[in-house]
């Protein structure tokens, strides 16, 4: 009897073909994975290749550029040259047409010896070193990196250096022989030299100016006639208008507390500031504004100013409102001071009018006259003292006061400075207040003994 196999239970084959499945459901995996990771690697591959591609696509388009600018620059300078050698031909044929329609010399006069030039052929000459010049300016221009170099004013909406931004433009314009960027309307036809040295002055103008106002005048293919344009509307736009504000505050403007200084470059400006809008303030104007507005402390300078003839310029007046300026602040102490502490008061002398103990009745007379004399001259120069302070001669005629005050000071032992008081009060340097009273006239001593005995 022949041996047969043991059944395989059921569980088992169930179990290995789910195994089976699991494996193949992996393998199936593993393949796509691998499918897109290397389709993956192709891509960024191709990406890699066709940015070098596009690297040196550009670097052989910027040597192409490279080459062409040179090649310009190259035919710029031979057209230059070709320029230049074009009007100096012009200005030879100029002068041989000039030459043909001359007059035949009378008398058979020979034409100038030794080769000497006549007018046609200096003025073509000139012609072609203007020319040659001019290039020569422009090639500068063009070679400027900075223009704040030499225009240092950044203009801004809200600044009001406006009129020193322009002047300063204006100049470095004019250095360069290019003015008429700026104040003329471009030519037609629009030569390409023109065009590049347009874009010059246009870059200078945005160079010059804050981003704000940058932002607003920009426009595209301007010009920079059309810039300029646009910074002047800016800044001198409702003229009108502008011009009745400043007038006013120029009109009403006042030196307060200000220096001479600040005061007269204020008003200065305010005036600079009328003349672009179109108002012109002449130098005589602005003169008599600088006097009306003067404070108290100048008040006889400005007096001084409007009398003088001739009439003072701007210049002339303001160094002579310094001047003054400077010696108020260097005076340390008036006039009247100064001699009143450097006099030291006398003893008075004795009197000769004492004599022995029977003779005093009959002197008694001679001494009262004497007193009434004495009195009365004493009166007199206190008056007169008084009216020299008064009319404001002190400094033109100190003889009449100060002499005599210092002489009578030292004969009769009064302090000088009591006999000053009145000047010194009336002095234009001392500063008001109440008016002191007048110092009491001083008693000689023998008639000071007298009242006590009286008394």
């Amino acid at each position: 009897m022949g041996s047969s196999s043991p059944p395989t239970p059921k569980g088992d084959e169930d179990s290995s073909a789910t195994s089976l499945q699991g494996d193949e459901v992996a393998r199936r995996l593993a393949n796509e994975q691998a499918s897109e990771a290397a389709a993956t690697a192709q891509r960024l591959e191709r990406q890699r290749v066709a940015k070098e591609e596009a690297r040196v696509a550009a670097l052989a388009r910027a040597l192409e550029a490279e080459q062409q600018a040179a090649a310009a620059a190259k035919e710029r300078d031979d057209a230059a040259l070709r320029a230049s050698e074009a009007l100096a031909r012009a200005a030879m044929e100029r002068a041989a047409a000039a030459a043909a329609l001359a007059p035949e010399p009378s008398g058979g006069a020979s034409p100038p010896p030794g080769g000497a030039s006549t007018p046609a052929d200096l003025r073509a000459a000139m012609l072609h070193h203007e020319a040659v010049a001019l290039l020569q300016l422009h090639s500068q221009a063009v070679a400027v990196s900075n223009i704040r170099n030499h225009v240092t004013t950044v203009l801004d909406v809200d600044s009001g250096n406006f009129n020193r931004w322009c002047d300063q433009f204006l100049l470095i314009l004019g250095k360069f022989s290019l003015q008429g960027h700026v104040r003329e309307e471009p030519p037609v036809p629009i030569s390409p030299d023109w065009a590049r040295m347009d874009c010059v002055v246009k870059s200078w103008i945005i160079a010059t100016l804050t981003d704000d106002l940058g932002e607003i005048i920009r426009a595209q293919g301007s010009t920079a006639r059309h810039a300029w344009l646009a910074v002047e509307s800016q800044f001198l736009g409702n003229r009108e208008a502008r011009s009745i504000q400043l007038e006013t505050q120029f009109r009403n403007f006042v030196q307060g507390d200000l220096s001479v200084t600040d005061f007269c470059r204020k008003l200065k400006k305010m005036a600079d500031d009328l003349t672009a809008l179109g108002e012109v303030i002449t130098d005589r104007t602005l003169v008599l504004n600088v006097i009306r507005g003067l404070n108290e402390r100048f008040a006889h300078v400005g007096t001084l100013l409007r009398r003088a003839k001739p009439f003072p310029t701007f210049l002339e007046a303001r160094e002579d409102l310094i001047l003054e300026e400077l010696t108020m602040a260097n005076r340390k102490e008036t006039p009247a001071a100064a001699l009143a502490a450097t006099t030291t008061p006398t003893a008075a002398p004795p009197s000769s009018s004492t004599g022995s103990g029977g003779s005093g009745g009959g002197s008694k007379p001679s001494n009262n006259r004497r007193n009434k004399a004495w009195r009365r001259r004493q009166r007199s120069g206190q008056q007169r003292l008084f009216r020299t302070g008064f009319q404001g001669s002190y400094r033109q005629q100190p003889a009449a006061a100060t002499c005599w005050t210092a002489a009578a000071a030292a004969r009769r032992g009064v302090p000088l400075a009591e006999l000053l008081q009145p000047l010194v009060w009336l002095h234009p340097d001392v500063a008001r207040g109440p008016r002191p009273p007048l110092a009491p006239i001083p008693v000689p001593p023998h008639l000071q003994a007298q009242q006590q005995a009286q008394h």
